[in-house]
């Protein structure tokens, strides 16, 4: 007696799950197009995310006595100590500021009150703490504030940031990345802050 054959709809998980039992069951054989359909789709990053193949260079800015490695490709806006590079990922920025002493944690949360609390929504400190870089002792803070309007929907992104300041010689080194919140950048952000170099 013949098996009945399920009404399967043709969306690849109905087929997967409900199909390919019965292929088994009538020794059916699934052609190249029905495996190519079962194949699971690999996952695609959200946009932010600096991919694992991103290559980097080396930018180094004589004026401000710093070089780093940056994401290859990204646009480049240099003003004498500051430099950014920018692309759909994010932005890493770093600038160069005389001061007359380093900051403490109270001190840097404190600026970004001054800078973010009063006039953004989103802005949320999430983390303040020291860090130690090749470069030298440096504090980081971790924060989310809002980004620039979509040109599509109107409303403005949310942004995850990371900003680390180092202190040298009554100079202050502000090295910050930000990108789409929800984004996975930790490991390029640490890669990039872990070989900056400062003299």
């Amino acid at each position: 007696m013949p098996i009945p054959r399920p009404s399967c709809l043709p969306a690849p998980f109905t087929l997967a799950l409900l199909c390919a039992p019965l292929a088994v069951l009538t020794g059916a054989v699934p052609t190249g197009a029905a495996l190519a359909q079962n194949q699971v789709a690999p996952e695609t990053p959200l946009v932010g995310d600096i991919p694992d193949t991103q290559a980097f260079v080396r930018y180094a800015n004589t004026p401000g006595g710093y070089s780093l490695e940056v994401p290859e490709g990204w646009a480049r806006l240099e003003q004498g100590t500051k430099v950014s590079f920018r692309s759909k990922l994010g932005t890493v920025e770093v600038a160069v500021n005389p001061t007359s002493s380093a900051p403490t944690l109270a001190d840097l949360r404190g600026s970004l009150l001054k800078r973010f609390g009063a006039s953004d929504p989103a802005f949320k400190i999430t983390a303040v703490k020291p860090v130690s870089l090749p470069a030298g002792a440096a504090l980081l803070a971790q924060f989310r504030s809002t980004g620039a309007l979509n040109a599509v929907t109107g409303k403005a992104s949310v942004l995850e940031n990371a900003l680390y300041v180092l202190f040298k010689r009554r100079q202050q080194l502000e090295l910050r990345f930000s990108a789409l919140a929800g984004s996975d950048n930790a490991d390029a952000w640490t890669r990039m802050a872990r070989a900056l170099r400062w003299r």
